[in-house]
């Protein structure tokens, strides 16, 4: 999967349209007409497109519609052979623990795509795998959202032997209906709407050796990986900022031209990388800001506490710069 912004919006690529394609012709809906419906081309039924993801995201919708299927994020988890993550979900498979799984998954985020951030969080109870896009509110949107996280854990369990369980999960996306149903397909409590998505384990979970752990192989894996980021270039600008951002967020200067100047970049390059990626530098500070909003919520700290450690004068003005809609 990728992401790129073009005046129609952020471009995806997405794999599993002709999978989607045999699903509903098992009901006798014809995927051509709802491709067609969605503004995407007749030929995505037989392989990859990019397009813009809202496109995507509507023919999800519609297909989900026809298909009566509410949670068809869920369904189509469990239908996707392994391997959709490429080379990524292979040395996270030849891991040799739960952990070092998920480091790998973390570092090696930019193969699966350029544009979502994976970030492994842990303390002395749990670990907490949180995925976003910056400057996209709802991430992939829900259906999408669903499935990654249910797709992880579904792998994670093959090779483990056994369902893993978890101590909660999050989205990004909100739902009107069927909230209960995803928190017990997922058999956890779950929050809808939070900053970004992502699941948490216990510290157990995550020093769980792994059925398919090879480390041999894991190390070789690990260094293709490595060398095919390395094409990649530095990892891409969005990725870039939010890192600078995390480290100076309570501590330092994080006006635009502070974080340019501890990237060995000017500020006019800077914003044009930015806007070529589909964001503003703006979008990305309030993303960051966000999902370490929620991160310090649930620890229990204070808004005035939490104000200072993002970097606001006072609770006030977090909320009127993070709660209140913005204008360009």
């Amino acid at each position: 999967m990728a992401t790129a912004r073009t005046q129609t919006g952020s471009l995806f690529t997405f794999r599993m349209i002709p999978m989607i394609s045999g699903m509903l012709a098992s009901r006798g809906v014809d995927a051509v007409e709802l491709v067609r419906e969605a503004g995407l081309p007749p030929e995505s039924v037989r392989g990859e497109i990019t397009a813009p993801l809202v496109r995507i995201q509507r023919f999800i919708e519609l297909a989900a519609r026809r298909l009566e299927a509410p949670l068809f994020g869920l369904d189509l988890a469990e239908r996707v052979p392994s391997g959709a993550f490429g080379i990524t979900e292979f040395v996270v498979r030849s891991a040799p623990t739960v952990q070092r799984g998920l480091e790998s998954l973390c570092e090696l985020s930019a193969l699966i795509n350029p544009m979502l951030a994976f970030r492994l969080v842990t303390d002395v109870r749990e670990a907490r795998l949180h995925w976003a896009i910056p400057a996209q509110r709802d991430t992939l949107g829900c259906h999408l959202n669903e499935y990654t996280n249910a797709y992880l854990l579904r792998q994670f369990g093959i090779v483990l032997d056994t369902p893993i369980p978890l101590e909660r999960a999050w989205f990004s996306h909100t739902r009107r209906t069927h909230a209960g149903d995803v928190a017990r397909r997922l058999a956890c409590p779950t929050e809808l709407g939070a900053a970004d998505c992502g699941f948490a384990v216990s510290r157990e979970v995550l020093a769980s050796r792994m059925r398919t752990a090879d480390e041999p192989l894991f190390d070789f894996l690990l260094g293709q990986a490595r060398a095919q980021l390395a094409h990649l270039g530095t990892h891409d600008v969005v990725s870039q900022v939010v890192r600078v951002l995390e480290v100076r967020l309570a501590h330092g200067d994080v006006s635009a031209a502070a974080t340019a100047k501890a990237m060995a970049t000017t500020l006019r390059s800077l914003q044009r990388h930015l806007a070529e990626a589909g964001t503003s530098y703006r979008d990305v500070l309030a993303h960051v800001r966000l999902r370490r909003r929620a991160e310090l919520a649930r620890s229990g700290l204070s808004e005035t506490e939490i104000a200072r450690q993002l970097g606001f004068a006072d609770a006030r003005s977090m909320r009127r710069s993070l709660d209140e809609p913005q204008t360009d």
